[in-house]
């Protein structure tokens, strides 16, 4: 049986113009969820409060809102001021009727390389978090000061032991890394269904490069949609299908070109691979071999 593509979600990143036209693009595409960043609430021209109601008047589902960034791990000194900062974001999540906020790892060098740190600051951010219904959402950078692999930001997310924190699993860092091999899939297939919160699908042209500046361009610049680059990301979502995992798969694609077109076709461009991955799903044990041309 096919996903239904209800379940995928569209970044505003991946789009240029302005937040109202990129909400009806997206809708007029197909895409029933939209993937929000702060910024889209505090830059917008007429204010956080119109923004809001742009994305409530869409009738799009926000799927997440993001980033929360450098929060884990800070020195006591800034501890207060990230805090802050993350209560900050959990209005603005309120404002848009959001349920999920998107945590990266730090790449900050004044981090502390802690687990259990990093876990105890979670743990506190979903306490922040709970009476207001929202989850929280670890994802491993790829450029990550301590944690830049799915399966150390899926260590953190066990020593928490809370129930509104979970893992994001993010192919593009994934990949870079070389965890989208079989013998990772296998380790994945360890992780309950019910601790992935979140699914984002990217694709590129390039091979792996251990080098941190490489990783960074390709990722904030040159990411393809699923299906047009060399990565396939069908096994991995093969895998979670059939493991129950029934949340969000969302497109953060940041390309220069994609937000230089016009952004009714980018949104065409994305339907048409979230089809094929919605289409490629036909049970456990029989992933399709075929791959979309471009």
């Amino acid at each position: 049986m096919a996903i239904d593509l209800n379940r995928f979600g569209f970044n505003t990143v991946t789009m240029g113009g302005d937040l109202g036209h990129k909400l009806e693009c997206m809708k007029a595409a197909g895409f029933a969820g939209v993937e929000l960043w702060a910024r889209d609430l505090v830059a917008h021209p007429a204010g956080v409060e119109k923004a809001a109601e742009l994305v409530k008047a869409s009738g799009l589902k926000v799927t997440d809102f993001q980033p929360l960034r450098d929060f884990e791990c800070a020195p006591d000194a800034m501890r207060p001021h990230r805090l802050e900062m993350a209560r900050e974001q959990l209005r603005q999540m309120a404002m848009v009727g959001a349920d999920l906020l998107l945590v990266c790892s730090t790449t900050s060098p004044l981090a502390i390389d802690d687990p259990e740190r990093a876990a105890e600051d979670l743990r506190t951010l979903a306490t922040l978090a709970t009476p207001l219904g929202i989850r929280i959402c670890y994802e491993a950078l790829s450029w990550g000061r301590h944690v830049n692999r799915w399966h150390q930001a899926w260590d953190i997310v066990q020593r928490c032991k809370r129930e509104n924190v979970g893992l994001n699993l993010d192919t593009f860092h994934m990949s870079v890394h070389g965890d989208d091999t079989p013998e990772t899939l296998k380790a994945l297939a360890q992780v309950p269904a019910e601790k992935i919160f979140l699914v984002q699908l990217a694709d590129y042209f390039f091979e792996y490069s251990d080098r941190q500046a490489d990783m960074i361009e390709l990722a904030r610049h040159q990411r393809l949609f699923p299906g047009e680059g060399l990565h396939d990301v069908r096994d991995l979502v093969q895998l979670l299908e059939d493991k129950g995992y029934r949340g969000h798969y969302t497109f953060e694609v940041f390309n220069d070109d994609y937000v230089n077109s016009d952004p009714m076709v980018v949104g065409q461009r994305a339907m048409k691979s979230a089809r094929w991955i919605a289409e490629s799903h036909v049970g456990a044990n029989q992933t399709s071999t075929m791959r979309r041309q471009p």
